[in-house]
Formats: C-alpha cells, structure tokens, sequence
C-alpha cells in the first residue's frame, strides 16, 4: 500500500474514532438517564429499563468497533495495515475501502466467524 493511502485511511479512521467517542458517550449519557424516579408503575420502570439496557448495548458495540478502529491506527503506525492478521496476506482493497478498520482478508474473516472467533 502506498503511503498516501495509509494517509487517506488514517483520516477515516480518525473521523471514524472521533464519531464513536461522541456516540458512544452520548449512548452512555442515555443510558444513566433513563430510568427515572418519577415512573410510576412496573410497567412504566420496565420501559425505562429497557431503554436503558438499549443504550448500553449500543455503547458497548460502539465500544468494540472504536477498539477495532485503534488497532487499524495502530498498523497504520507500525506500517502492517491492509495485512490480514491471520495468514499475512494483502486484504483486497475493496475490502479496506468498504471495512476501513478489517483486519482480516474475507477468507480469514469467514474462517474466523465459523469457529466463534470475532
């Protein structure tokens, strides 16, 4: 790859991180607010519950993606991304294109989802 291609997925994956910090904050921020002391009856506490259980979800998976996000700013640095981790292959460029944070090939990544390896 060349460099200025590790430059324009840099920038993506920047934005990319900066929009999940703010997301995933805001998901938080909901999820802490949601219940609250005026509910009046079980069924009124289990909306708010499930709303609030909503938001954390929602945090949580904005959590792993900003995790898989630093790791492909991380090979960008170490000069490794757009190398699959698995077999150290070039991953297609279709693939980083569409996936900007992948750091598996398609094949290692089917393999991987097979066995229940994320």
């Amino acid at each position: 790859m060349k460099k200025d291609q590790y430059k324009k997925f840099q920038a993506i994956l920047l934005k990319k991180r900066q929009d999940l910090l703010s997301n995933v904050s805001e998901e938080e921020k909901e999820g802490r607010d949601a219940v609250s002391i005026e509910a009046k009856d079980f069924g009124d506490m289990a909306t708010e519950a499930a709303g609030q259980e909503m938001s954390f979800a929602i945090s949580d998976a904005g959590r792993r993606i900003l995790k898989d996000v630093d790791e492909a700013l991380l090979r960008i640095d170490e000069g490794t991304f757009g190398i699959c981790i698995r077999c150290q292959k070039p991953i297609d460029e279709a693939r980083i294109e569409a996936v900007p944070d992948a750091a598996m090939c398609i094949s290692c990544k089917e393999a991987a989802e097979k066995e229940g390896v994320r």
